[in-house]
C-alpha cells in the first residue's frame, strides 16, 4: 500500500469526526470484512482506510485492510501493511501474525507461514488467533491455485 493511501486523509479529518463512537466504527469494520466476504475488496479497502484514518492508533482497520489485500492478490502488500505498520502499533497482537501467516501460506511460502502459526500457537495469549493459526496448519489452498489465483 502506497503510503498516502491510508495516511493522506488522517490531517483532513474534520473535528467534529474526531471523536466518532465506537460502536459506529465496529459497524464500519463489520461492513468491510461483509464487502470482503461479498469479493469487494476496493470496497473493503475504502471502508478499512477511512476508519484507519479516523482511528490512526489502531491496528485493527490495517488488519481489516490486509485482509481486503489479500482478497485482491495482493499478497505481498498485505504482508507489507501488517509488517511495518499494524504491528508497530500493537506487537502483542497475534491476530496480526496469524494474518500474516495466512498471506504467506497462500503464496507459497509454507516456511515463513509455519514459522508465525508457530509464534501464534507457543504465545498462547489470543484463543482466537491461536483457533485460526491451527486452522492454516493444514491448508494449502489448492483451490485458489485450481481457479488460477
Amino acid at each position: 500500500m502506497a503510503q498516502n493511501s491510508v495516511e493522506q486523509y488522517v490531517n483532513d479529518i474534520p473535528e467534529e469526526f474526531a471523536d466518532i463512537k465506537s460502536e459506529w466504527m465496529q459497524l464500519l469494520m463489520q461492513l468491510g470484512y461483509v464487502a470482503c466476504g461479498q469479493g469487494k475488496p476496493s470496497l473493503a479497502m475504502t471502508i478499512f482506510g477511512g476508519i484507519a484514518a479516523v482511528r490512526p492508533n489502531s491496528e485493527l482497520p490495517l488488519i481489516g485492510y490486509a485482509f481486503a489485500l489479500i482478497n485482491s492478490g495482493r499478497l505481498r502488500d498485505a504482508c507489507a501493511i501488517l509488517a511495518e505498520k499494524a504491528s508497530k502499533i500493537n506487537p502483542n497482537n497475534q491476530l496480526i501474525k496469524a494474518v500474516a501467516a495466512m498471506a504467506f501460506r497462500m503464496a507459497g511460502q509454507t516456511s515463513a507461514s509455519d514459522m508465525l502459526i508457530k509464534e501464534v500457537i507457543d504465545d498462547g495469549t489470543d484463543p482466537e488467533a491461536i483457533a485460526f493459526a491451527e486452522n492454516l496448519k493444514n491448508e494449502n489452498f489448492k483451490f485458489l491455485k485450481s481457479k488460477g489465483r
